[in-house]
């Protein structure tokens, strides 16, 4: 390998390193620590007239071009707490806004800021009925998160976008 390539290599590592940097618990398992919400059960809950709010945490772009469910509130969750002052204004939210009995069933991309955010509402506002949707909108299956084929793949309303 020429110098040239070694540095642009080196460069490339420090700026991937510096990316994960300041998380709280990377690769921590949030599967044992939060209830989940299968499409079964949601379709379900649909069906029944059941009484939730649905809580997309990922961002108002993804929220805008990917398309989310029908009467979904957008608040937006940090991923592995990046955005430490997002997360506080997360949980500031949710408290102003529902009581800590209401039931909630959060989406994300995948699976895993909702699973974070949804262990924060339990731990930190005493939240005891929320739920997380597993493999979030799009599909996830990565280990130590709730896996599942996403609201998009499992044929859930989607709001047009």
């Amino acid at each position: 390998m020429k110098t040239r390539d070694c540095a642009a290599l080196g460069l490339a590592t420090v700026i991937l390193l510096a990316g994960c940097g300041g998380h709280e618990h990377p690769m921590e398992d949030f599967t044992s620590r939060v209830q989940t919400v299968d499409a079964a059960t949601m379709r379900t809950w649909i069906d029944e007239g059941r009484d939730f709010t649905i809580v997309d945490v990922r961002s108002e772009g993804e929220y805008d071009s990917d398309g989310h469910a029908p009467g979904s509130e957008l608040h937006p969750w940090s991923i592995y707490n990046r955005d430490a002052e997002r997360n506080r204004v997360f949980i500031e939210e949710m408290t102003t806004l529902f009581p800590p009995d209401t039931t909630l069933v959060l989406v994300c991309s995948h699976g895993m800021r909702a699973s974070q955010a949804t262990a924060a509402l339990q731990e930190q506002a005493g939240f005891t009925s929320v739920y997380v949707f597993p493999g979030g909108f799009e599909g996830h299956h990565m280990q130590g998160y709730p896996s599942g084929d996403g609201w998009k793949a499992a044929g859930l309303p989607l709001e047009d976008w």
